[in-house]
Order: structure tokens, then sequence, then C-alpha cells
């Protein structure tokens, strides 16, 4: 059985979820420069013996980080509709209240 007091508990805000819609908007262009960086990186073991299996690696790296980049993007865009619905709430809860309409 679990113990309340034991519990974490989180705020949530709706200036907190545009903060961290924005943060995770953010992954898709550290991503894009990350690709760049190991698109620089292909030529790096040209003519050495390693030179197979760092592009192996790379084509691998390079095709796994557009994911990332659109986790993000979609991550970004989940967290903003929270938070817009989240705003709707609390207005809405605000508004009973200041007319005296609570709940019942």
């Amino acid at each position: 059985m679990l113990d309340a007091a034991a519990m974490s508990e989180i705020l949530v805000t709706p200036e907190e979820l545009a903060a961290v819609s924005a943060r995770l908007g953010s992954i898709g262009a550290g991503v894009e420069q990350v690709c760049g960086y190991v698109r620089g990186c292909a030529g790096a073991a040209a003519g050495t013996p390693a030179e197979g299996a760092v592009d192996a690696m790379l084509g691998r790296f390079s095709s796994v980080l557009p994911h990332y980049g659109l986790a993000g993007e979609h991550l970004s865009g989940a967290v903003a509709g929270a938070g817009v619905g989240y705003t709707r709430s609390e207005d809405e809860v605000a508004g009973a209240c200041e007319g005296g309409g609570g709940p019942e």
C-alpha cells in the first residue's frame, strides 16, 4: 500500500507547458546541426582499415537522427495542445467561481 506522505507531486502551469513545448520544439534544429556534423565526418576514415565500419556507423546514425527531430516536433505539439486545454479549463473554472457558479 502506498503511503500518501511518500508520494511526490508536481505543479503544472500553462507557462511551464509553453516553456517545455518551446524546448522540445528546438530538438529538430539541434538534430539538423548534428546531422551536418555527421556528414562532415563521413570522409574521416577514408583510405584506412576502419573506412567501412565508420561509414556504416555514420550511415545508421544519420538515418536515426531525423526520427529524434520528428519526435521532438510531435512532443512539442502535444505539450502545446495540453497547455491550451489546461489554460481553457483554468479560465472556465475561474469564470464559474467569479460568477458564483462553482461545482455542486
